[in-house]
C-alpha cells in the first residue's frame, strides 16, 4: 500500500528534478513579465478603497475569493493585498494554467509547452488582472481551477468529479472565468472528432456538460445557504427571456467589438496577423501531408462538427457579458479571448515537421509585444499617479482652510505630460487599462483625491451632483491655475477641470 502511494509521488519529484531548469525558466520569465507593474507601485481602481477598508468579495457572490484571501491574510475581518508577492504569484499561476491547457490537449514538445505557458499570461487584456493587488490571486486561481480538470480528461470518473468541484470553485472565485472551461472542452472535442473518436466525443460532452451544470447549481445553492448581502444590480440576471433579446444581444456584441478594436487598432494587429498566417499555413500543410487519411466519407461530418464547435468557441470567448443585463466590458472580462487564442497555437502544433520554426517566428513577436505593453502600461500608471498626487498637493492647502469638505469633480483631469507618447493612435488599450480617475461623477475620482484623508469621504452623486453643478457659478473661486478651478461654498468643494468654461 505504501509503495502504491509513494511511487507516483516519487515519480513526480523525479520529473521536477529532471526539469528544474525548464520550470525555473518559466517561473522567472513570468515574474519578469509582471515586474514593471510591481515596480510602478500604484493602486488600481478597487485597490484604492480596499486598501483602506479591507473588505472582501462576498457582495459579488465570490465567497471562495473571500475565504482564501482572509486565510492568506491571517485576518478574519479584513483582507490584505500581499503586494508585491500577490502580483508575482498570480503571474506564475497564469503561466501554470497556460501550461496545463497546452499539456491537456496533447502538446508534449518542450518548446511548444514553454510557449503555451506564456500565451495565457501575456494576453494584453489580462494585464488588468495583474494590476490588482487584492484581486489578482483569486482571479488567477479561478482560471487555474477550470484548467485542472482536463489533466484527468482520459479518466472520465475523475474528470467528472474534479470538474464539478472546479466549476464550483471557479464561480466562487470569479464567475467570468467559468465559460473558459467550455472553450478547453471544445478543443478536446475537436481533437477527438478528427481522431475518429465520435462516441468518445459524445460521452465527453455529456460528462462535461453534466459536471458544469451540477457545479453551477451547487454554487447557487451554497450562495443561497450563505445568505450573502449581494449587490442589488442585474449583473447576474440573464436577458434570454427579454422581449428585446435580439437588440440587447446586438448591443453587447458591438460593445465587445469596441474593446477588441482597441487592441487590434494598435500595432498589435501586425503580430496577430503573423500568428494567424502561420496557423492557417500549418493547417494547410497538415491537410496536404495527411490527404489520404483525412479525405474520406466522414470528412463532411468532421468539417460540420468543427464549424459548430468553432462557433461555440467564439460565443464562449465573448463570455457571460453577452447574456446579462449589466455587462462589464472591461479587459479582465476577456479571459475567454485569452483561452480562445490557443486555437491558433494548437493549429501550429499540428505541423510535425516545421512547428518549432513556425512557433519561434510567430510567437516571439506576439509574446514580446505583451512584454512591451506591460512596461509601457506600468510607466503610464506611474506617471499618471504622480500627476494625480501633484494635483492633490496643490488642492490640499486650500481645502484644509475649509475643514474637510465634500468634493464634486467637474470635467476630466489632464493626462500626465510624460504620457503623451502613449495615446489612442499608439496603444489605445492602455486608455482602457489605465483610466483617469478624476473624471466627472466617477466615484473612484473622489476616492483617489482622498488618498491622504484630506477630504470628506462622503460621495455626492446622481441628481444631487447635477443640482450643485447647476449652481456652480454661485460658488466663489478659491483657487485657479492651468489645471483646475476650485470653488468652495457651504462645505462643498467643486474641482472644475473643464477649462473651456
Amino acid at each position: 500500500m505504501n509503495d502504491y502511494l509513494s511511487k507516483p509521488f516519487s515519480e513526480s519529484i523525479q520529473i521536477l528534478k529532471n526539469n528544474k531548469t525548464y520550470i525555473l525558466s518559466i517561473v522567472a520569465l513570468a515574474i519578469l513579465y509582471v515586474l514593471p507593474i510591481v515596480l510602478a507601485n500604484t493602486h488600481y481602481i478597487d485597490d484604492l478603497n480596499r486598501t483602506v477598508a479591507g473588505y472582501n468579495w462576498d457582495h459579488d457572490g465570490r465567497f471562495v475569493s473571500s475565504k482564501i484571501m482572509h486565510l492568506l491574510s491571517f485576518q478574519k475581518e479584513v483582507v490584505y493585498s500581499l503586494y508585491p508577492f500577490s502580483n508575482m504569484i498570480s503571474a506564475v499561476i497564469l503561466a501554470l494554467s497556460g501550461f496545463i491547457i497546452s499539456y491537456s490537449v496533447g502538446v508534449r514538445n518542450k518548446l511548444m509547452l514553454f510557449i503555451g505557458s506564456f500565451l495565457l499570461l501575456t494576453c494584453p487584456f489580462l494585464l488588468e488582472i495583474l494590476l490588482y493587488r487584492f484581486d489578482c490571486i483569486p482571479i488567477s486561481l479561478s482560471i487555474l481551477s477550470i484548467a485542472v480538470p482536463f489533466l484527468f480528461y482520459n479518466n472520465k470518473k475523475i474528470f467528472f468529479a474534479v470538474s464539478v468541484i472546479s466549476v464550483f470553485l471557479c464561480l466562487g472565485l470569479y464567475q467570468t472565468s467559468a465559460l473558459s472551461y467550455c472553450i478547453i472542452l471544445c478543443f478536446l472535442l475537436l481533437k477527438e472528432v478528427w481522431n475518429n473518436q465520435f462516441k468518445t466525443a459524445i460521452m465527453s460532452l455529456l460528462i462535461a456538460s453534466s459536471a458544469f451544470i451540477i457545479g453551477f447549481f451547487s454554487y447557487k445553492i451554497v450562495l443561497k445557504w450563505l445568505d450573502l448581502n449581494l449587490l442589488q444590480d442585474r449583473r447576474a440576471d440573464f436577458i434570454f427571456t427579454d422581449d428585446n433579446f435580439k437588440m440587447l444581444l446586438e448591443e453587447r456584441f458591438y460593445s465587445m467589438l469596441d474593446l477588441v478594436k482597441l487592441l487590434m487598432l494598435s500595432s498589435y494587429r501586425f503580430v496577430f496577423y503573423i500568428l494567424l498566417f502561420f496557423s492557417v499555413l500549418s493547417i494547410v500543410i497538415y491537410f496536404k501531408n495527411n490527404f489520404k487519411a483525412l479525405f474520406n466519407k466522414s470528412l463532411l461530418i468532421k468539417v460540420s462538427i468543427t464549424l459548430v464547435l468553432i462557433f461555440c468557441i467564439l460565443i464562449f470567448m465573448a463570455g457571460v457579458n453577452m447574456f446579462v443585463y449589466e455587462p462589464r466590458w472591461v479587459p479582465r472580462a476577456m479571459i475567454g479571448w485569452a483561452v480562445g487564442i490557443y486555437g491558433l497555437y494548437f493549429a501550429i502544433s499540428l505541423n510535425s515537421n516545421y512547428k518549432n520554426i513556425m512557433a519561434v517566428i510567430s510567437f516571439i513577436p506576439f509574446i514580446y509585444y505583451s512584454f512591451l505593453m506591460s512596461s509601457q502600461l506600468a510607466i503610464y500608471l506611474k506617471n499618471q499617479d504622480d500627476f494625480s498626487d501633484y494635483i492633490i498637493n496643490l488642492l490640499s492647502p486650500k481645502l484644509f482652510e475649509h475643514g474637510k469638505p465634500k468634493v464634486i469633480i467637474n470635467g476630466v483631469n489632464k493626462t500626465a505630460h510624460r504620457n503623451i507618447t502613449i495615446n489612442f493612435s499608439t496603444m489605445p488599450l492602455i486608455y482602457q487599462l489605465a483610466p483617469i480617475y478624476e473624471n466627472n461623477g466617477w466615484g473612484w475620482g473622489i476616492i483617489r483625491l482622498n488618498k491622504f484623508d484630506n477630504i470628506s469621504s462622503e460621495y455626492i452623486g446622481g441628481q444631487e451632483r447635477l443640482d450643485v453643478l447647476a449652481k456652480m457659478k454661485e460658488f466663489p473661486i478659491i483657487d485657479q491655475n492651468v489645471y483646475y478651478t476650485l470653488r468652495i461654498k457651504d462645505g462643498i468643494a467643486i474641482v472644475d477641470f473643464d477649462k473651456n468654461e
